[in-house]
């Protein structure tokens, strides 16, 4: 009995911990850890879904130079995924920003933040960090160009979360389905176009894997 006890005492204890913690206290906690790595590259395994387009499967080379760096080679194809990228947690936090506390959600701490940046794209974005692991499991984002872009992350490779870098992403984003953006407009075949879709804005989604790592 004073064994179970003593491990709820400790688990309020450390959950009181972490919530004592600023939001902007802790946004910086995780940029520190993004920003350990000079550099690195992965190789991207790319999947697209947009409703009017039949885009196929593709893979790419992404390399990170510190401190906000970030480049994508997909021969062919002007990618969706270069701007999700861009749009992550990192080139966010690598400006001066306010953040807001907007409490605990699903035992993540949901954090508003808002750029400094008059000039930035990003207008206003919300992270959820998973204190445990500190590490941005969504962000939501609101932009001038593209809307607004929900990034959802995963960290299964262990040396890569070290480094608060995921092992997959998935994008999500409305555009108009009448309207190609640049941004994911490629070298398709003939064949390469859906019927087409009804005016009005559809969902896209990217999902991208990460692969071989090297970090330094």
């Amino acid at each position: 009995m004073m064994r179970v006890t003593l491990l709820i005492v400790l688990t309020a204890l450390s959950a009181s911990f972490t919530y004592a913690r600023t939001a902007d206290a802790l946004l910086k906690e995780l940029r520190a850890k993004m920003t350990r790595a000079k550099s690195y590259t992965a190789q991207l395994k790319i999947k697209v879904d947009v409703p009017f387009m039949r885009v196929p499967d593709m893979t790419a080379t992404l390399k990170h130079t510190a401190p906000d760096k970030t480049t994508i080679d997909a021969p062919g194809f002007a990618m969706l995924p270069k701007d999700g990228v861009d749009l992550g947690a990192l080139k966010l936090l690598s400006k001066d920003f306010t953040a807001i506390d907007m409490g605990v959600e699903n035992s993540m701490r949901k954090i508003k933040v808002l750029p400094s940046d008059e000039s930035s794209d990003i207008v206003v974005a919300t992270i959820w960090v998973d204190t445990t692991a500190m590490v941005a499991r969504k962000v939501i984002s609101t932009t001038k160009k593209a809307g607004t872009v929900t990034i959802e992350l995963s960290y299964d490779n262990a040396k890569a979360r070290s480094y608060a870098l995921p092992s997959f992403t998935k994008i999500s984003m409305e555009m108009d389905a009448l309207k190609i953006p640049k941004s994911i407009s490629g070298d398709f075949d003939g064949n390469s176009r859906k019927p087409a879709a009804k005016p009005g804005p559809v969902k896209a989604t990217v999902q991208v894997w990460y692969e071989s790592y090297v970090i330094k």
